[in-house]
């Protein structure tokens, strides 16, 4: 059940002005009836919202919904073709992602460039090669969002210092950004980006204490409590990858020991598949594999690891549901039912309903997603406000 957020209040009108936008857009109301109901702001209010959101372009009418009972049957709300769009960038270790789309999600366009021998003179030229393509011809952009590999610093607008990122730090890359295209961007972490395009569109629509997990070239985490993505007061997001499973294991490049990264981290958990199997699949090939018994060794030994580090992290956070994000989306499903099963069993609070853990809705691309949302939700929240063009 959605908590009624509206405010009937004049000086909150864009406040509610991004709220009606996001509820119609991400699905959770499609009529004034519903979205009186769902906000709890009055009728007079919600149809003022409503019509004011019309003749921005936003929002418009389309054809009547059936209704058996007696009266006038609802028109049904939807995002309007005229509304502004978004564009998205992930920057990963491995490729830099772009797409253009509109309120709904839905991608327009969409472009990719793989990160090879990556300097910073290198990686900023492919971020505007991308960015070109998708913007080219497009009058009607409100914002770019930016999704990076960490650590990041939302406040300084910058990537920081990343491991396995070809010694590439410091990029001012909301700057540098804003200076090209004379447009808004904001930027968030990848697997924090994620976590949002969940909430808002995917498998956490509706939780309010989330843990995201995205295990690719590093182990990240994303955390959303009491409806809110975490971020410090120097705009820092969370790292759970450096959180230590063994005081005496694997030294990691971050100086500490037995960090869950220094395991899970993709290329060393696909180079122990390989090497115990002598089959060079994919990642994904892997995960598909029945009746391996060493394959599912490793992936049990892969869930026992993050078990251990997801129920430290669950015990401060009390999360109710863990989503799993990029190569984990592969994860047999027998795999993410015993993780399920480890937490549960494992956790220091026990109340009525379990931990639930699911695989992302986005799967591979939350973090490309989770892009566009972070310029989304600024429209959403009222911070970004829209005219007509």
């Amino acid at each position: 059940m959605w908590e009624r957020v509206g405010k009937n209040s004049s000086d909150n009108r864009r406040t509610n002005r991004g709220l009606v936008t996001k509820m119609v857009a991400t699905g959770q109301c499609t009529t004034r009836s519903e979205l009186v109901r769902s906000t709890g702001l009055s009728k007079m209010t919600i149809s003022n919202i409503v019509s004011e959101l019309m003749e921005l372009g936003i929002l418009e009418e389309k054809e009547t919904v059936r209704n058996e009972e007696p009266g006038r049957n609802p028109i049904r709300l939807v995002i309007s073709p005229e509304a502004p769009k978004v564009a998205g960038l992930v920057i990963s270790r491995d490729r830099c992602e772009c797409i253009l789309c509109d309120l709904n999600l839905q991608v327009l366009k969409r472009e990719k460039a793989t990160m090879e021998d990556m300097t910073e003179e290198k990686l900023i030229q492919t971020v505007y090669q991308l960015l070109d393509t998708v913007l080219y011809g497009e009058d009607n952009v409100a914002a770019v969002g930016v999704a990076s590999v960490g650590p990041i610093s939302i406040a300084a607008g910058m990537i920081l210092k990343p491991f396995f990122f070809f010694g590439i730090q410091n990029v001012k890359i909301v700057q540098i950004i804003q200076e090209r295209y004379h447009l808004p961007v904001f930027l968030d972490h990848d697997n924090q980006s994620a976590l949002l395009a969940e909430s808002l569109y995917g498998n956490a629509k509706g939780y309010h204490d989330v843990l995201f997990i995205g295990i690719s070239e590093g182990v990240g985490c994303g955390i959303m409590s009491d409806g809110q993505l975490y971020c410090n007061r120097r705009g820092l997001p969370p790292e759970m990858g450096h959180v230590s499973i063994d005081a005496n294991g694997k030294p990691c490049p971050c100086g500490n020991k037995g960090c869950l990264e220094a395991y899970l981290r993709s290329p060393e958990l696909l180079k122990k598949l390989r090497y115990h199997t002598g089959k060079y699949y994919t990642y994904e090939a892997f995960g598909k594999l029945e009746g391996d018994k060493k394959v599912d060794m490793i992936f049990q030994d892969a869930v026992e690891k993050l078990a251990t580090a997801t129920v430290s992290t669950i015990n401060i956070l009390n999360s109710e549901l863990v989503l799993l994000g990029n190569d984990s989306v592969y994860w047999p499903d027998r795999c993410v039912a015993a993780l399920e099963e480890e937490i549960n069993r494992r956790r220091f609070v026990e109340w009525e309903e379990p931990v639930l853990v699911k695989k992302a809705y986005f799967m591979q691309d939350a973090s490309l997603f989770g892009s566009a949302c972070n310029a989304i939700v600024q429209i959403f929240s009222g911070n970004l406000t829209i005219e007509r063009r």
